[in-house]
C-alpha cells in the first residue's frame, strides 16, 4: 500500500499511567497525509505527554502506535527520525550556535557519525530557512533574535528533517499573533504539500482558523474529534474548560469565532424576556440578558439581520421573516404569543417601516415592557407618521417602562432589572 493512501499515524487505545496516576487512557485516533490536526484542551489535560508518547519519547503503558502501518517501537532512532519530526516546547540552545547551524541539526538522521553536511544539506537547510523567512540570520546568533525569529529557525530546522509527519508542541507560545498566524500558515502550506502536522495549540479560535482537524483532550481522553465546527461547541467548551460561551461563524472574517462570558452566579429563576428587534437594535440587549441567564426569544427579525446572527449565536428562539418583506399574520401572531408567555417584553430602539410596523403594534400585547430610546420616535419614523402615533400611544400604558440603552445595560450590570420591571 502506498503511503498517501493509508493512514500516516495509527494510534489505538493508547493509555499512559505514572505511578498510580493515570495520565492517558483509551486514546484512538487515524491521521491521514495533508491532514493539519491541532490538539486542544485544558491545562493538565495530558497533551504534551500524548504527543511524547507518539513520537515515542515518553512511556505508553497501554496500546499501540503504528507510523504508515509500522510499530514505533520497532522503529530504530535514526528511522523515526527521518519519520518523524519533532519541536518540543522549551528547546535550550547552546551558547554561540548560529540560525544556519541549528536549521543544518535537522540534517542528522541522514548522516553518518564521522560525516560532516554536504552541499546537498547546506542547499536544503537554507531552502527551509527562506520557506520561514529567516535566511537573512544565517550567520546570526540565535542568542540575538527575537522571539519571532528563534521559533521560525527552529520550525526551519524541523522542516529541514524533510519527514511526512511533523509534530509541533505549542510552537506559538508567546509569541505575537502575526507571528502565531506566520507559523499556522507554514504548517497549512506543507499539508497542502501532503505532509501530517500535529499540533499543539493553546489558541483555540487559531486553531479552528487553519486547522483542518482537531481533538479536544479532557481528564486524559479525547473529548471530541473532527471538524472544527463539530468541535468547538458551547457544551464542549464548558466540559472542557469550564467555559460559558457562544459559538457562531463571524459575518466580517468568515471564521469559526467564540463569545465567552461568566453566567450569571444565582440558582434561582430568572425571568423569562422577549425582545422585539431588528436591523441590529437588538444584538447588545440579547448579548448582555444571555450572559445573565435570561431564558430569551426574539422577533420579528429578518434574515440575513444581524439581530438574527446574534440570535443564532446565543441559541435563542427568533422569530425570523424575509428580508424587505411585510411581518406577515403568522409571524404577527406568533410575536405576541411569545409576549404574553414571556414575563416581559423588551422593545429595542428600532426604526420604522411599513415592513416592520407590525412589530409595534404588537408590543401593546406585552403585559410588561420595556422601551428602549435612544432616537426620538419622529427621527426613526419612515412610516408618515404611523409609527409616531403608534408608540405614543404605547407609552400611555401603565404596563410600559422607558430606559435608554445605557440605563438598560446598567440596570442589568446591578441586577436591578427585575425590579424596574416590578418583579
Amino acid at each position: 500500500m502506498n503511503a498517501s493512501s493509508q493512514s500516516a499515524l495509527t494510534v489505538a487505545n493508547v493509555g499512559v499511567t505514572i505511578g498510580d496516576k493515570v495520565i492517558l487512557r483509551d486514546i484512538s485516533l487515524a491521521v491521514k497525509p495533508g491532514e493539519f490536526v491541532a490538539i486542544i484542551g485544558p491545562n493538565g489535560a495530558g497533551k504534551s505527554t500524548l504527543l511524547r508518547g507518539l513520537r515515542g519519547l515518553g512511556a505508553i503503558s497501554a496500546g499501540t502506535v503504528q507510523v504508515f502501518g509500522q510499530s514505533i517501537h520497532t522503529m530504530g532512532d535514526k528511522q523515526l527520525a527521518r519519520t518523524i519530526a519533532y519541536m518540543q516546547q522549551e528547546v535550550n540552545i547552546g551558547f554561540g550556535f548560529t540560525a544556519l547551524e541549528i536549521v543544518l541539526a535537522g540534517r542528522y538522521p541522514y548522516l553518518k557519525w564521522w560525516q560532516n553536511e554536504e552541499n546537498e544539506d547546506y542547499e536544503i537547510a537554507k531552502k527551509y530557512m527562506a520557506f520561514t523567512g529567516v535566511e537573512a540570520l544565517a550567520d546570526k546568533s540565535v542568542r540575538q533574535v527575537s522571539g519571532g525569529e528563534r521559533q521560525r529557525i527552529l520550525l526551519a530546522k524541523v522542516l529541514a528533517q524533510e519527514t511526512p509527519l511533523i509534530f509541533l508542541d505549542e510552537p506559538t507560545a508567546s509569541l505575537d499573533l502575526v507571528y502565531q498566524e506566520e507559523i499556522f500558515r507554514y504548517c497549512q502550506l506543507m499539508c497542502q504539500e501532503g505532509k501530517m502536522v500535529f499540533i499543539i495549540a493553546h489558541d483555540i479560535k487559531l486553531a479552528a482558523k487553519f486547522c483542518t482537524r482537531l481533538i479536544l483532550l479532557t481528564g486524559g481522553t479525547i473529548l471530541a474529534d473532527g471538524k472544527p465546527e463539530d468541535v468547538i461547541t458551547t457544551e464542549n467548551l464548558e466540559k472542557a474548560y469550564g467555559l460559558h460561551s457562544a459559538v457562531f461563524i463571524n459575518k466580517v472574517t468568515g471564521n469559526l469565532d467564540i463569545h465567552t462570558y461568566k453566567a450569571a452566579g444565582t440558582t434561582t429563576r430568572q425571568p423569562s424576556v422577549h425582545v422585539i428587534g431588528g436591523g441590529g437594535s437588538a444584538g447588545t440587549i440579547m448579548r448582555l440578558l444571555h450572559e445573565k441567564a435570561y431564558t430569551l426569544s426574539g422577533g420579528v427579525f429578518q434574515q440575513g439581520d444581524t439581530d438574527t446572527d446574534v440570535a443564532l449565536a446565543f441559541g435563542i428562539q427568533a422569530i425570523v421573516g424575509q428580508p424587505f418583506c411585510v411581518i406577515d399574520k403568522i409571524q404577527g401572531r406568533e410575536n405576541r404569543e411569545k409576549m404574553l408567555a414571556a414575563d416581559f417584553t423588551v422593545l429595542s430602539n428600532l426604526y420604522y417601516g411599513q415592513q416592520n410596523l407590525a412589530n409595534l403594534e404588537a408590543a401593546f400585547a406585552a403585559p410588561k415592557l420595556i422601551i428602549i430610546e435612544d432616537t426620538a420616535i419622529e427621527e426613526r419614523d419612515f412610516t408618515g407618521g404611523k409609527a409616531t402615533k403608534l408608540y405614543r400611544d404605547l407609552l400611555t400604558l401603565p404596563q410600559v417602562t422607558v430606559l435608554n440603552s445605557m440605563q438598560f445595560a446598567a440596570q442589568i450590570a446591578d441586577g436591578e432589572f427585575k425590579q424596574v420591571c416590578g418583579q
